[in-house]
């Protein structure tokens, strides 16, 4: 509810947060990681990331800062490989 009411869509999604098992820490590639993400209920979220990309405002542009982007969804592991 509170998740929701900042925008996110999350309807998929079972409850949150979101706990999986530590197989997933063994990856090592985004596009992995991005499906297991999908077929977790989170894809109408990485959609809304995606359509996201706008340029910005202002003199930022011209200073290598083009794109502005929305964040993703937050993930939490214990190793870092």
């Amino acid at each position: 509810p509170l998740v929701m009411a900042r925008g996110h869509r999350i309807g998929q999604v079972a409850e949150l947060p979101l706990v999986v098992s530590d197989g997933i820490e063994s990856m090592t590639k985004t596009k992995q990681a991005i499906e297991v993400l999908k077929k977790l209920g989170c894809e109408e979220e990485l959609k809304k990331i995606v359509d996201s990309k706008k340029i910005r405002a202002g003199r930022g542009k011209m200073r290598n800062r083009r794109y502005t982007m929305r964040k993703g969804p937050l993930v939490v592991y214990l190793e870092d490989n």
